[in-house]
């Protein structure tokens, strides 16, 4: 049995968060007075999530993404790793990260069974890192990402949220990481998850097309259709470059029609759209294998027409009761 929308969407991909605690404090993901870098106590069980992702494969899940919070902050990350990997039908086991421990985790990471890591990374700038994470160390963050390129968790993908007034200056920095490096530098547009975040969203928002122009300064953009997938992005190689540029366009251009994903919030909530209120609580199922099913299929039913979202395009970003700390990143 596969799980697929009333709208034909096939799903087979699930992102896990599994925490909702971080070792920085990025403006636009926690509250200032947001509690971090501790172990959260309702986060799910790795016995739970093993027992969701043995379950989700069985109906077509074939891709999982570990996401967080800082998914490396969990103390029992690399035996989760470990057993994710092994279950039957996944073929791709990657995790977000925001890269500081990565350093010293990548290589254990691997002989876990990792496949590979996005790093959210959006200063290169010391000062500006640090403002922008409140207290966050740039070079730690770098280290982890060449780290990561060391140990063979590719394609090593880096996560930018272009901000105007923030580091739309640094635009083209980014795009230049790209001519020497084999890194998918992508660039992803600001949006407001929830109405804490309309006033600063609308400050700060930089659409996609500025952010291409931006990228140009350094080369013309050759569109790479080998990459181009059921994933949000679309990627470009600048002439001579080893990498190549992504970006992801949730505001101006949404991927509604072809989303493939379920995600599953840290305190075990099954959120069929990420743009939603709406999402099912896995306790109620008690561990039971069909009530899980139960819900994974209930959930298909949440997933928004598309074609409705093109009509109501700002609604979208007043839906949600949780920011992405507490959803999943």
């Amino acid at each position: 049995m596969n799980l697929i929308d009333p709208y034909g969407r096939e799903i087979d991909y699930l992102r896990v968060a599994v925490i909702d605690k971080c070792n920085l404090k990025c403006f636009y993901c926690v509250p200032e007075e947001g509690a971090c870098a501790a172990y959260a106590e309702h986060s799910m069980s790795i016995d739970e999530i093993e027992k969701l992702i043995k379950i989700a494969s069985s109906m077509g899940i074939k891709k999982v993404r570990l996401t967080g919070g800082e998914p490396l902050i969990r103390p029992d990350i690399l035996q989760l790793i470990s057993r994710v990997s092994s279950v039957e039908g996944i073929s791709d086991l990657s995790l977000t990260t925001n890269g500081v421990l990565l350093d010293k985790m990548a290589s254990p990471l691997v002989k876990a069974g990792l496949n590979r890591v996005n790093i959210s990374l959006d200063s290169l700038d010391p000062e500006k890192f640090k403002r922008i994470t409140r207290g966050g160390i740039l070079d730690k963050t770098l280290k982890g990402v060449y780290r990561a390129l060391e140990e063979g968790l590719t394609p090593v993908k880096i996560n930018v949220v272009a901000m105007k007034g923030i580091n739309d200056k640094e635009i083209s920095n980014f795009a230049r990481l790209t001519l020497e490096n084999d890194l998918h530098v992508r660039f992803i547009e600001y949006m407001p998850i929830n109405n804490e975040h309309i006033k600063q969203w609308g400050d700060c928002y930089l659409p996609l097309t500025e952010i291409q122009s931006l990228c140009e300064e350094i080369g013309p953009l050759n569109e790479e259709k080998i990459f181009q997938g059921n994933g949000p992005a679309a990627y470009y190689r600048i002439d001579g470059a080893k990498g190549l540029v992504g970006f992801i366009s949730p505001v101006s251009r949404h991927f509604c029609a072809k989303c493939n994903r379920l995600r599953i919030t840290a305190d075990g909530k099954i959120k069929p759209c990420l743009f939603s209120f709406e999402e099912m609580d896995l306790k109620e199922a008690e561990g039971r294998e069909e009530d899980i099913k139960k819900l994974l299929i209930k959930a298909l039913k949440y997933r928004p027409d598309p074609h409705k979202v093109d009509q109501d395009p700002q609604g979208r970003f007043n839906c949600n009761k949780r920011g992405m700390l507490q959803i999943g990143g």
